[in-house]
């Protein structure tokens, strides 16, 4: 009954997500499921507007991702910061498929194009220096990493926390250092990857 009195509080969110087209909510929902992963309380709600509403309400970081994906919707979402604030600390740019995930805040997220299952640490910084970075699917940046360049990073791919990616990543590897060096294949370990993402 609680999550049904605070939605109160997402109407406009709810109208933005309802309207805003099949392709935009398909990408909203894959950012849900994932961000509500690891979250218990994901069994008991099953209305996706809901399990929506809930992440709005509970994760202030996941409303940057929301608001990130409403980006044309400008004077809406600046009705919606007015009930649900933002995480001041995260910066959002480029092109970035459904299942984005933020942990935690103080990051800048801007890849020229990052693909679905995107997970980023806190103090993590994605941005331009010789041109934006580009990822594949299913790609994790742990804490305080940093990756620019024009560089691709492939799928399936762990970035481990605080290293420093400057040079091009193969895909299914975990890569730790500055500069990042691979430590280990992640091939045939979708039990570790799964775990991870």
């Amino acid at each position: 009954m609680f999550i049904y009195v605070k939605s109160i509080r997402c109407i406009i969110a709810d109208i933005l997500y309802i309207t805003g087209g099949q392709d935009l909510k398909d990408i909203v929902d894959m950012d849900v499921c994932r961000n509500l992963k690891w979250d218990r309380s994901k069994d008991r709600i099953k209305s996706k507007v809901l399990r929506l509403n809930h992440l709005l309400l509970t994760k202030k970081e996941f409303r940057n991702v929301f608001y990130f994906r409403m980006k044309h919707h400008k004077h809406m979402i600046a009705l919606c910061r007015l009930v649900l604030p933002d995480a001041k600390a995260i910066e959002f740019g480029g092109e970035i498929g459904g299942g984005l995930m933020v942990s935690h805040y103080h990051s800048v997220i801007c890849p020229k194009k990052a693909g679905k299952n995107f997970r980023v640490g806190s103090g993590v910084v994605i941005d331009k220096e010789g041109g934006f970075p580009t990822f594949g699917d299913n790609v994790y940046v742990a804490s305080n990493s940093t990756v620019t360049g024009n560089i691709n990073v492939g799928d399936k791919v762990i970035i481990g926390a605080g290293s420093v990616v400057t040079e091009d990543l193969p895909s299914n590897g975990v890569y730790v250092g500055n500069p990042a060096r691979l430590i280990k294949h992640i091939d045939d370990n979708e039990a570790l990857l799964n775990e991870i993402m």
